[in-house]
């Protein structure tokens, strides 16, 4: 089908961004499907591996959770890259419609979720100081019993200097922690203030754990006070990702109605002639 210089830029645009998009999602899918089916391999490979940053993941519940979660993620994207690359190639009008509606619902929901968490601030907070002591009381456990909670808590508190939800009292009811701990540890070491690289969690006092105070930890320091002062310092930077994210967004959606439009009208030209 002849398609106008207009249309043909469009068609090219599309293909390009979402082979990438394609490629990445299958990539993702892959490796994620790969960890959830074989997680050994990847056991042998953070257990030989010298870096002590990826031992925190060797373990199977880690593994097997965020497997999850990136076989979703990867699949969307997969899916969107299809539909966005073999609808421009073949000049579907099915699969860029398909496409087009898809991007539509993730830039409405994107949209509502912003608009609702600035309008409902208050509940938003109080929402977020719910579902991390939920996490924290429920899932939260030692360094030697981790979870994927457990491992996100550490690396939460680890780089944000801070210790559970409002201080180290939320502690007393992570009944993981509390069953698996020592008698005499009072804090994870997580929340202490650490030497070298913070996901190591080499605490720079080695009593800390066990005695902490204001000087070698950061057990009054909540990580909700902390997430709510990383979010206004990042806030520019995270409304500038967001709007490019947003006219990304729209433009593909306008280029892949504008071809369905052109590929409509070249198919209503080739049955006239």
């Amino acid at each position: 089908m002849a398609l106008d210089c207009g249309t043909a830029f469009a068609k090219y645009l599309l293909c390009f961004f979402n082979f990438i998009f394609f490629a990445a999602g299958g990539l993702v899918l892959a490796l994620s499907i790969w960890l959830a089916v074989d997680n050994t391999s990847f056991l042998l490979l953070t257990r030989v591996s010298d870096n002590e940053s990826l031992q925190q993941f060797n373990q199977p519940s880690v593994m097997e959770h965020g497997a999850y979660v990136l076989i979703v993620a990867g699949g969307l994207v997969f899916l969107i890259g299809f539909l966005g690359c073999c609808g421009a190639a073949m000049e579907s009008r099915a699969l860029l419609t398909m496409y087009g509606l898809m991007i539509i619902v993730i830039f409405i929901l994107e949209v509502t979720g912003g608009a609702l968490a600035a309008v409902y601030k208050t509940e938003a907070k109080e929402e977020l100081q719910n579902f991390l002591k939920h996490t924290l009381k429920h899932y939260y456990s030692t360094h030697d019993q981790a979870n994927s909670v457990t491992v996100a808590w550490n690396a939460l508190m680890g780089q944000l200097k801070c210790c559970g939800v409002n201080n180290y009292t939320d502690f007393q009811q992570a009944a993981l922690w509390q069953a698996n701990k020592s008698s005499d540890i009072l804090i994870p070491r997580a929340c202490c203030v650490l030497e070298g690289d913070p996901i190591k969690f080499y605490p720079l006092d080695p009593s800390c754990p066990s005695s902490p105070n204001q000087d070698n930890s950061y057990y009054l320091t909540g990580c909700l006070s902390r997430l709510q002062e990383n979010t206004f310092y990042y806030l520019t930077p995270m409304l500038s990702v967001a709007i490019c994210l947003g006219t990304l967004q729209l433009i593909l959606i306008t280029l892949s109605f504008y071809m369905c439009r052109a590929i409509s009208k070249a198919l209503k030209v080739a049955t006239v002639d």
